[in-house]
This record gives structure tokens, sequence and C-alpha cells, in this order.
């Protein structure tokens, strides 16, 4: 029981650690939208439009990438979207 216990303050620990707060870099919200799951297609498009006129903007490259390394499946999702796949 005290490992089950461990490892969930450990969770909530990391769950905490990186949580978006109002101090949150621009790049740290998209990258949390990235990642959690959407219900509708606007939602995805709009999300397509967000990211790009980031990566247009004048962030840093580090920020870039870290938004980037996360917009492979977007880009294939709008893709779906656009096509009346989904």
């Amino acid at each position: 029981m005290d490992k089950v216990k461990k490892l969930l303050k450990s969770i909530a620990e990391y769950k905490k650690r990186y949580d978006i707060t109002e101090n949150s870099s621009t790049a740290e919200k998209l990258v949390y939208e990235l990642s959690k799951k959407h219900n509708t297609n606007n939602e995805y498009l709009e999300l397509q439009k967000k990211v790009k006129f980031f990566l247009e903007s004048d962030a840093s490259e580090k920020d870039k990438q870290m938004v980037m390394g996360y917009t492979e499946s977007l880009s294939m999702i709008c893709s779906a979207i656009k096509n009346n796949l989904l």
C-alpha cells in the first residue's frame, strides 16, 4: 500500500509541475492544447490556425520546436477534416 501512495504522490507532483497557469508561455499552452483530446472538427481547425499563427510569430526557435514536436497528428486530422474523411 505504501508503494501505491508513493506512486499517487509522484503522479500528483508531476501533474502540478506541468499544470497550465496564467504564467505559462504561449508554447506551453499550445502544447497542452495539442496533447488533449478535442471533440469537434472546428476545434481542430481553430487549433491549427493558432499553431500556424504562433509558428509565423517572432517566438523563440526553442518554443517553436517545442510546439512542432506535437503538430504531426494535428496536421493529419485537419487534412482528413478538409477532405471530408472525418
